[in-house]
């Protein structure tokens, strides 16, 4: 009565009564169920059981979902598997491989080949157990020694496994070799069948294959190949990936590895085809030269002077027929004088660069033709600065210029060669240093020295610094060497040492003509070589430069001069006769040179012109000491006048020089106590204009280090790759085994 008493009787005056409702009506439905009667209680039960287990069923069973279509979990049909899909399966230890065919497929009959059509789940079972064991390569840290082999077919093992057991051998680098092709045999077995003793070849073996490999379809066995090596990445960290040549090898494997070591930032080498033996000396570098493979550029610069044309064509047709399988071919560009003959023009014509290859159907031409309006005399300085005018280098640590006489003829294995050297000197983890002072490479030996008359005596093995190499290869005759001399005729110049050349001959040129006239300089250089090459004697006096001489192991060299078509540089062209025939026409007198000219023009040299080496002679077998490039402190050393002399004096001698050159040619006052700035890339400090700040200027005596000790045996990676190549090279290659404290101490320090 309350209720009714209380709440309004009309809806209009009022709050509505659905917020009254009777409290039985706000019962939960599922108290009403189970007061159902029992049997319909039990259905409802077992109903939703049944539901759970088919719910059951269907997650369980996903990944055989369109198994009678070819499906498999990852399989994509409008496109490949990615990585994503290859990198979440991961290594097993726990479970044993499964044997036989994989679910949902039969096993061969009658000596069939298995069907290719799996796509299911990636699993590596045999592949944790060795990349834990290699924990002691150094494989945690980004730069390390580890050098990759990876093989997908017996043919391609029977090529990359020699080379992988020769760079082991060698003990400069981790040599790790991956299988990650279709055929199921025992890593054991494989190794036997191509005659491999693992005891005799000291590398790291993994197996990379995925279970039921030989089953695998083609887009599982591409995505197995990038998932192993993405599991072999992230242990070891590997420098570089060889393989076999794309013709050799699986499909799947060549698009794997070009894909995953692309994503990687890894540098991939493929061995051409059938060119073992050609490219054995890629198994004498280190780690870190390796990884720089892509990065050196060469640009081939031929200056034809005036009259001189001839030679042109037997150069390029050596050029054409030398061996560049594996390598980037370089870039060509050749100046012509302003006449040239109809031989030489017409064969320019139909020349094309770079030489193609059987496969190769590029149309595109990659040789720059330049040719001078007139010919005219020039002087020594215009002839130099002409000439430096017709190359700089894009990177100046990577862009490098070969500079080619026309009457040179090179060997089929020039460009191997200087890219061995290349990758050995300047780009290798420990030549960076020691190389700081060489200039270049030659690819000629000269007999003369620089002054065109006094022969040349090479130094011999004994005079190296260094008693292992008379002791290991006591018959070897020549050595290669460290000479003070530039050398024009066939010469690879470092794009760095080629920039400040640059840098000193604009100096030189703008002193010549700023300054007070200044009495000409006595000429070092035989006029029988172009006048740019007594601006470089200068800087290389200056600055302790050198340039790497070859040496064979033969007779044969890398280049070779000819003397029938030699004809003078234009700045040493003789004045024509007037009025009676002069007997000795001299050159023409310019009385602004930089530098003396004899009054006789002198003869043609006299090269002695030895035979190149053939294209049949592998380089590491064409070289001393079996192929192996002497570190450079232990080379011989040569001034420019053939004396030889202790690498340590060489400092000495350039500085001393270097102070002389600043105060006569250069304008510098001598100031007590301090010197000028050096640079790297730059010879500014070699000259003075007045304009010099404070910041050019230096104390001789350097600040002394507040802790000398502490900075002695602060760690570096630098000295912690030092240290590791003195401990390997003490260490027999079949013995090496670091034990766990040697372990513990690198990963402590690291």
């Amino acid at each position: 009565m309350l209720g009714r008493s209380i709440l309004p009787g009309d809806e209009e005056l009022g709050k509505k009564d659905d917020d009254h409702i009777p409290r039985a009506a706000l019962r939960w439905p599922a108290w009403d169920m189970l007061r159902a009667p029992r049997r319909w209680r039990r259905r409802r039960i077992l109903l939703a059981l049944a539901g759970l287990y088919l719910v059951y069923l269907f997650v369980h069973n996903i990944p055989d979902l369109g198994e009678s279509r070819g499906w498999k979990r990852g399989y994509q049909p409008y496109g490949r598997a990615t990585d994503a899909f290859a990198n979440q399966d991961s290594d097993s230890t726990t479970d044993s491989e499964p044997t036989g065919a994989p679910p949902g497929l039969s096993g061969p009959k009658n000596g069939d080949s298995p069907a290719q059509t799996y796509s299911g789940q990636i699993r590596f079972y045999r592949l944790a157990v060795s990349l834990h064991g290699a924990s002691h390569t150094g494989g945690y840290r980004p730069i390390n020694r580890n050098v990759l082999f990876a093989i997908s077919n017996l043919q391609s093992a029977s090529t990359l496994l020699p080379m992988a057991c020769e760079m082991s051998k060698w003990n400069r680098n981790w040599v790790h070799v991956a299988f990650m092709g279709r055929e199921d045999i025992p890593l054991d077995d494989l190794l036997q069948i191509n005659g491999i003793d693992k005891e005799r070849c000291p590398a790291i073996w993994h197996d990379a294959r995925p279970d039921f490999t030989e089953y695998s379809s083609e887009i599982r066995a591409e995505s197995s190949v990038m998932a192993a090596l993405g599991h072999i990445h992230e242990f070891l960290h590997p420098q570089v990936a060889i393989v076999d040549d794309s013709s050799r090898e699986e499909g799947f494997h060549v698009q794997g590895m070009r894909r995953k070591t692309r994503a990687l930032d890894m540098p991939i080498i493929e061995v051409p085809k059938d060119r073992l033996e050609n490219f054995m000396w890629i198994t004498r570098l280190d780690a870190g030269s390796l990884r720089n493979w892509h990065r050196p550029s060469v640009d081939i610069m031929i200056q034809v002077p005036s009259d001189s044309t001839g030679g042109i064509m037997r150069l390029l047709k050596s050029l054409k027929e030398a061996d560049y399988n594996g390598l980037k071919p370089p870039r060509l560009t050749i100046e012509l004088p302003a006449s040239i003959d109809i031989s030489v023009q017409r064969y320019l014509e139909g020349f094309s660069w770079p030489p193609k290859g059987k496969d190769d159907l590029s149309t595109i031409n990659q040789i720059t033709l330049r040719r001078r309006i007139m010919t005219q005399r020039t002087t020594q300085e215009e002839s130099a600065v002409r000439f430096l005018e017709l190359y700089y280098p894009t990177s100046a640590s990577n862009s490098h210029v070969l500079l080619l006489s026309p009457n040179a003829q090179v060997s089929p294995l020039y460009y191997h060669y200087l890219k061995f050297v290349l990758l050995e000197y300047i780009y290798s983890a420990f030549g960076e240093d020691d190389s700081e002072k060489i200039m270049g490479v030659s690819l000629e030996l000269p007999s003369l020295l620089l002054d065109g008359t006094t022969k040349l005596t090479p130094p011999t093995p004994a005079d190296m610094h260094a008693e292992r190499y008379t002791e290991l290869f006591p018959k070897t005759p020549n050595s290669q060497f460290l000479w003070q001399a530039p050398n024009s005729h066939a010469t690879l110049f470092f794009g760095n040492k080629w920039s400040e050349l640059h840098s000193f001959l604009s100096n030189r040129v703008a002193k010549q003509h700023g300054s007070a006239k200044t009495a000409a300089r006595v000429k070092l250089v035989s006029e029988t070589l172009p006048s740019w090459t007594e601006y470089m004697l200068e800087l290389m006096r200056a600055r302790g430069y050198s340039i790497f001489y070859p040496a064979t192991s033969s007779a044969e060299s890398f280049a070779t001069v000819h003397n029938e078509l030699y004809r003078p540089p234009d700045e040493y062209l003789p004045q024509p006769p007037s009025g009676q025939e002069q007997e000795a026409m001299a050159p023409p007198k310019v009385p602004d040179d930089a530098f003396l000219t004899a009054d006789i023009p002198p003869p043609a040299p006299s090269n002695v012109e030895r035979p190149v080496i053939p294209y049949s002679r592998p380089l590491h077998m064409a070289l001393p000491f079996e192929g192996d490039l002497p570190e450079i402190p232990h080379l011989p050393y040569l001034l420019y006048t053939g004396q030889l002399v202790a690498p340590q004096n060489v400092s000495t001698i350039a500085s001393a020089y270097a102070n002389k050159f600043r105060e006569e040619v250069g304008g510098c006052p001598l100031v007590k106590g301090k010197h000028r700035r050096v640079v790297p890339g730059s010879a500014n400090d070699l000259f003075c204009f007045g304009d010099e700040e404070d910041e050019d200027w230096e104390d001789d005596v350097k600040p002394e280090v507040v802790d000398e000790e502490a900075a002695r045996w602060q760690w570096t990676p630098q000295r912690e790759e030092k240290r590791l190549e003195t401990e390997r090279v003490k260490v027999p290659s079949a013995d090496v085994d670091l034990n766990s404290s040697e372990v513990a101490s690198a990963e402590q320090q690291g």
